[in-house]
């Protein structure tokens, strides 16, 4: 290490390049890196979906979970397997033991699901995916004095203008009611026209129906032909005929019942503010800013606020930007602190100029921390564990700097030749800052070392608080001098 800070001592140029390199990308970094509130954790285990349409919680136990439970016994790299079933649906999830790889495990899992022969023909097909942790960025919710149909179509459409907007790629939508479509036969004009209810059954599926009928091959392509006369709403299943008069009229599935368009019976509450409500709880993808999220959906419910009755509000709530926001501007706000009290302590004691390089440790160290931790090896984001790192390490990555300048102030007052006095000075501190970073380094590296979901996290911390120290070294070793 002495002979490569004698040979930037020697080529100043090649230190300022050095130094605007990191500047550079570190300004680059910033600019794209993505910014979320929680930093977002990678799946730990695989969940396996199983629907059985019709059947009891029981049912599902016993036909369908315990078929899949035995089947994953003794499946390698496994540490826990956990169910659910209830009606209808049966759920697995295989969590994935400390040092293995997910994908090793979820392909263990697909090839013993593929290898189930028993399970009942009206089963649906097995979903196996990773299991991951999803952070909303905020929440938004239409609510007021209005009817449930009212507010569950223009959720619908507020989700449609959300979802256009190519910032955005994944919410959930909540408060829902289940729409039912009622038909109550009159069994007295049953028996006017001699039929069942089983007869008006097979009319309803007769002529509500979707079908492929085949397909015209052209020049230009080929044509897919579709019989489509799929009724969906109360007035076009009171069109659909039952029965055929002697003049070659029909009888109406409306003359013969009572239709409405309805919502499921059950104990569904959603309010927000004492009014009924439907939200959306927009997440945050793999590669999305959180402040371009809330920026987007804020102007985006303004304008379709527009569009509302009087009586319906949209409201966002819970945005996320906001806590991210006072993290950064804290961040900013420190450094510059920072930066402007070594200068002046500097400047009091030593000069100016040196005390200007020393603060310049400052920016350098974080910019090059933000430029490794935002590339594709590392794939850190700006987040409330991250900027909290960068925070802590603010206090401590000058350290180093202020002894190895003031080392060098005192060994060039005693040499005439500043190169010569430059490298004494580097050289009589050389062991004590590089190891004082070290031992620094060496209490923050085991958090690295933690195999879990906690550990996902605190990584992030103690990472980007070692990569800070890293560059604070190599600012005061080859920069500084």
């Amino acid at each position: 290490m002495h002979a490569l800070t004698s040979w930037f001592i020697r080529n100043p140029v090649a230190a300022n390049l050095l130094m605007a390199l990191i500047l550079f990308l570190g300004v680059q970094t910033l600019m794209n890196i993505r910014i979320e509130g929680f930093p977002r954790i990678p799946p730990e285990s695989v969940t396996i979906s199983i629907e059985y349409p019709d059947s009891t919680a029981e049912q599902v136990d016993e036909l369908i979970t315990q078929k899949v439970e035995q089947a994953l016994e003794g499946l390698e790299g496994v540490r826990s397997i956990s169910s659910r079933s209830q009606n209808g649906l049966s759920t697995i999830s295989v969590r994935r033991a400390g040092g293995e790889k997910l994908q090793a495990v979820l392909d263990r899992v697909r090839i013993r699901i593929d290898g189930l022969t028993d399970l009942p023909d009206k089963a649906r097909r097995p979903v196996i995916e990773a299991s991951g942790y999803d952070f909303p960025a905020l929440y938004v919710n239409l609510h007021g004095d209005a009817d449930p149909a009212t507010l569950q179509t223009l959720a619908q459409r507020l989700k449609e203008d959300l979802l256009a907007q190519p910032e955005l790629s994944r919410l959930n939508i909540w408060g829902l009611i289940p729409r039912e479509l009622r038909i109550e036969i009159d069994p007295e004009r049953l028996r006017q026209y001699g039929l069942t209810v089983s007869d008006i059954t097979r009319a309803i599926r007769g002529n509500s129906l979707t079908f492929q009928a085949g397909q015209l091959r052209t020049e230009g392509g080929t044509i897919f032909l579709r019989a489509d006369d799929r009724a969906k709403y109360a007035p076009e299943y009171a069109e659909l005929p039952v029965i055929e008069r002697d003049d070659g009229s029909f009888v109406p599935l409306g003359d013969l019942a009572t239709i409405e368009d309805g919502f499921l019976d059950g104990e569904f509450l959603f309010r927000l503010n004492g009014n009924p409500t439907v939200g959306m709880e927009v997440l945050i993808g793999q590669k999305e800013n959180l402040l371009e999220i809330s920026r987007v959906v804020r102007d985006t419910v303004d304008d379709f606020s527009h569009q509302l009755p009087p009586q319906i509000q949209a409201e966002i709530w819970g945005d996320s930007a906001g806590y991210i926001s006072d993290r950064l501007e804290l961040l900013r706000s420190n450094g510059v602190q920072g930066l402007i009290l070594v200068t002046l302590m500097l400047s009091v004691f030593l000069n100016v100029r040196l005390a200007f390089w020393v603060a310049m440790g400052i920016p350098i160290s974080v910019m090059g921390a933000i430029a490794v931790s935002g590339s594709r090896w590392i794939d850190y984001s700006l987040n409330d564990v991250t900027t909290f790192g960068l925070i802590i390490a603010l206090g401590i990555l000058v350290d180093d700097a202020v002894v190895v300048g003031e080392s060098v102030f005192e060994e060039r007052s005693k040499e005439k030749d500043p190169i010569k006095g430059t490298e004494r000075g580097v050289n009589r501190v050389a062991v004590a800052t590089v190891f004082g970073v070290l031992t620094t380094i060496a209490a923050f590296f085991p958090m690295l070392l933690i195999d879990n979901p906690l550990g996902k996290v605190l990584a992030g911390f103690s990472g980007i608080v070692i990569l800070t120290l890293i560059f604070s070294l190599i600012e005061s070793k080859f920069i500084l001098p």
